[in-house]
């Protein structure tokens, strides 16, 4: 299993599209979750949120609307 940390970027007043870039990635949660934490306090920008998507790799990684 592995764990992306998802950086979405969305002006929610705005017709552009949201903007994903994968930031980290790991195969633990615990570490997942610390990443998160720490981008999460770091990250001082109302546009910008952090998601984790975990992928096993037995089908292909399609982001669903928790993330978009």
């Amino acid at each position: 299993m592995i764990y992306f940390l998802i950086r979405k970027f969305h002006i929610a007043d705005s017709n552009m599209k949201p903007e994903y870039h994968v930031e980290k990635h790991t195969n633990s949660l615990d570490q997942a979750n610390k990443f998160l934490s720490a981008l999460t306090l770091l990250e001082n920008n109302k546009h910008i949120t952090w998601h984790i998507v975990k992928h096993d790799f037995n089908e292909p990684l399609i982001l669903t609307k928790e993330v978009a």
